[in-house]
């Protein structure tokens, strides 16, 4: 058992260990999926903590009790607190979630508690006592702040730059004398970032000369010349080397500001004149900021272009690989480093999670307390299910098993088929998880990866026979091979209205009626949202007519007409009733293959439309869960839809059976199950059918009433292992 720095039990920090050998100390006679049941007991939920959001402002001379103190002048004529001068730090309240307009015009600082290796040669930097702020009791005098005078110092300096009155700071702005609060604002601690329409990062390595200057724009504007490209990589070595970039707390503050961090880098005072004069970007804003003494430059628009430069320099000049390996694995852009090496055929040639990348990305971090490991992972995945951290820091928790818990918990999908098996037990959690998440995503929009990021199951349940979750199967049947459509702009009917008449009339063989009226509905809807926004945009307002709030369906439809267009193989699918699992419903979704030739092996035998046609393993599993409308802030919505193997219902009847169901599903709606709803059901008995994952497929699917049902995924074999089995 692991102790923390008072000599009490903590997680125990073993991300590097092997799995087996984790699974041994752990896990006694067990496997790690036994393990990992005892964590989920420790699962808790997410709550709302911003409802009030104590921020600081700078209390003006005309405040009662205010310190004196002077003040320095800056180059523009600015004023801040001069070291050693006594401001007095107001506390305020902001509601960022019900008051969008005003509750989050805050500046949200990421900073680093200790002083980096540059502020530590800098006597000004290591100064307190220049800011004193407010007490939360009432009559209590106000009391010199925990944060060094520096940190406040830019943040100030900043927020008085974009005419913000108010700023937010951990160390500040959350009770740590409180632990029932502190525990409460770690959990939650992404929304503050997630919020603020003006979140900094204070970066301390100062940039000296007007030739690091140069470099920096000429890297944001893509313009390096090749002899300049050894001292770019130099300066981005030194940048990134700075502490900021090396602590877990300040990674979730970056990922979760998103595009609206911005990096405070300073300088010297002599590059005022030069950063004020450097280009603009394609926007005709200034490309370094106009904040005097520091650059400002946007956290995404800096790590896409060191990203881009360091993959590109690596291959020029291999003898630089490790710096360049170095800078990528703390300023690295997922959508640039995680893009696929041949192209998948979809919009986007990303087909991989970013999580199993940001959870290794969050573990080679510095922290201080191991447990908030686990907190910080929730936030930038956002996972609504959570681990008590109190809890498993008392038992002295696995950190690998608690990381592998968290994220099956929360819908992630692995590979469980025996076919698929590319992590094993001697490797760490970072490593199993890279290897043995899905990576065989196909998403239908540009952004992929937030796309990916909703691949998760629906209301997960962990049991002994593994991932218990709710959705539709689809059987799949007839395979369609269409010639590819020719872009017409004569042409009066679209692409799906006309796959519509194509199965209507039977130009496939059979009339397939109910899959065309679902289409053509589909289109009708469609029709009817593009008048409302025509509407909308001329000022009308029509309260019959609702434009649709998510987008799952419309990307869907949006595959099948880009298959019809370059000729991919089709496939129909009929809807598994659960009440009678051995009836063969009509055709009412269309699946797209990953090609002309997809699904060639199967085609004999599926080429019908009766029961004796189905191979065993044809079959389609989809979830879909929107956001709902009145959903905590920033609830990730999910969808599914995988092709999937079934195991035959005699090969289930010694298995153990599902826990109770967390809620049935009709009509595409969440309704709490009765006391006596059951959910040991099965395609042909009373057991529940057991699928092992063969690929993403995509496709556009019209469930009608038909309820939703428990399937069971089972644990990847690995997972089941005990060390008596492996002897």
């Amino acid at each position: 058992m692991s102790q923390g720095d008072d000599g009490r039990a903590a997680v125990v920090q073993d991300a590097a260990e092997p799995l087996g050998q984790i699974r041994d100390r752990d896990a006694g006679t067990g496997s790690i999926a036994s393990a990992i049941l005892d964590i989920q007991k420790h699962a808790i939920t997410r709550t709302n903590w911003i409802k009030s959001l104590e921020c600081l402002y700078l209390a003006t001379g005309r405040d009662d009790g205010e310190p004196t103190g002077k003040r320095r002048r800056l180059g523009d004529g600015d004023t801040v607190a001069a070291t050693y001068s006594h401001q007095l730090l107001r506390r305020t309240y902001l509601d960022p979630v019900s008051d969008p307009e005003r509750g989050r015009e805050y500046v949200a600082v990421s900073y680093t508690w200790d002083l980096s290796e540059d502020e530590s040669s800098q006597q000004s930097c290591q100064s307190f006592g220049g800011y004193y702020v407010e007490s939360r009791r009432t009559g209590e005098p106000a009391q010199p702040s925990n944060v060094r005078d520096v940190v406040l110092e830019r943040a100030f300096h900043y927020a008085k730059h974009v005419k913000c009155e108010t700023i937010w700071i951990d160390r500040e702005c959350v009770n740590h004398h409180d632990a029932k609060e502190k525990e409460t604002a770690i959990q939650n601690m992404h929304l503050v970032y997630t919020l603020s329409r003006r979140p900094i990062a204070l970066l301390t390595h100062t940039i000296q000369t007007a030739e690091q200057l140069d470099l920096i724009v000429g890297l944001l504007v893509g313009d390096l010349r090749e002899e300049e490209g050894s001292a770019a990589l130099e300066l981005l070595d030194e940048i990134t080397s700075d502490l900021w970039w090396q602590r877990a707390w300040t990674f979730q503050e970056d990922y979760r500001a998103s595009t609206r961090m911005t990096l405070l880098i300073p300088h010297a005072s002599s590059l005022e004149h030069r950063k004020q004069n450097a280009p603009r970007d394609m926007l005709s804003r200034p490309l370094l900021g106009t904040l005097p003494g520091e650059i400002s430059i946007k956290s995404v628009d800096f790590r896409r272009r060191a990203t881009e430069f360091c993959l590109q320099y690596k291959q020029s000049q291999p003898e630089a690989e490790a710096i360049c390996d170095r800078i990528l694995s703390t300023a690295g852009k997922y959508n640039v480093l995680l893009q696929d090496d041949e192209p998948s055929g979809s919009p986007t040639s990303v087909s991989r999670s970013m999580t199993p990348t940001i959870l290794a990305d969050i573990g080679r971090r510095g922290i201080l307390t191991e447990s908030d490991r686990l907190a910080i992972a929730a936030n930038v995945c956002g996972y609504t299910i959570r681990l008590d951290t109190i809890a498993l820091n008392k038992c002295g928790s696995s950190l690998s098993l608690s990381l592998l818990a968290l994220y099956l918990l929360n819908g992630e999908i692995m590979e469980n088929c025996p076919r698929s098996q590319h992590g094993t037990l001697r490797d760490s959690v970072f490593t199993y998880l890279t290897k043995q998440s899905l990576r065989s995503f196909r998403p239908p929009i540009d952004e992929g990866l937030t796309f990916i990021k909703s691949c998760r199951f629906v209301d997960p349940v962990l049991t002994s026979s593994g991932t218990q979750t709710w959705g539709h199967l689809w059987r799949l049947g007839k395979i369609i091979r269409p010639c590819p459509l020719k872009r017409n702009k004569y042409r009066t009917l679209s692409p799906l209205e006309t796959l519509a008449t194509d199965l209507q009339y039977k130009k496939y063989g059979k009339a397939y009626t109910e899959l065309a009226a679902g289409l053509l509905a589909w289109v009708q809807e469609c029709a009817a949202n593009a008048r409302l926004a025509k509407q909308q945009r001329y000022g009308g307002r029509n309260p019959l007519v609702h434009p649709r709030q998510w987008g799952w369906r419309s990307w869907m439809a949006d595959e099948v007409e880009a298959a019809l267009l370059e000729g991919k193989a089709l496939r129909l699918a009929s809807v598994v009733d659960p009440g009678n699992r051995e009836a063969f419903a009509p055709y009412s979704a269309i699946f797209v293959g990953d090609h002309a030739d997809d699904w060639k092996d199967e085609e004999k035998k599926n080429d019908v439309d009766g029961g004796s046609g189905y191979a065993s393993y044809n079959y389609v599993f989809t979830s879909i869960r929107p956001p709902k409308e009145n959903a905590r802030y920033g609830e990730t919505p999910k969808h599914v839809s995988l092709e999937v193997e079934l195991v035959s219902s005699e090969a289930q009847q010694s298995q153990p059976q599902a826990q109770q169901a967390p809620g049935v599903h009709e009509k595409g709606e969440h309704k709490t199950p009765s006391n006596n709803t059951r959910a040991e059901h099965s395609i042909n008995g009373p057991v529940m059918p057991k699928l092992y994952i063969k690929r993403w497929l995509n496709g556009l699917c019209f469930p009608g009433g038909f309820a939703w049902q428990p399937v069971m995924f089972p644990w990847p074999a690995d997972l089941l292992a005990t060390s008596t089995n492996e002897s």
